[in-house]
């Protein structure tokens, strides 16, 4: 009964260390520029394209304007 354990135990390991480097090896999304140069994350970029705030011309967002309430993307 305990190698059934231990080699359920080996299986959850390997499945998480599949895991790990599968999430290591998935490629960094970089962040968008804007025409001034600014720098935008990935993530509010690419929300603010979907609800169409923003759209890409070219390599470059365009249109997406800062929060009033405080002051960040």
């Amino acid at each position: 009964m305990s190698s059934l354990l231990f080699k359920r135990r080996q299986g959850y390991a390997l499945r998480y260390l599949l895991i790990e480097m599968a999430r290591q090896s998935a490629p960094q999304m970089s962040d968008f520029e804007t025409i001034d140069g600014d720098l935008i994350p990935y993530a509010v970029a690419q929300a603010a394209l979907r609800s169409g705030r923003a759209v890409m011309v070219g390599n470059l967002l365009v249109g997406m304007v800062a929060s009033a309430t405080d002051g960040t993307w």
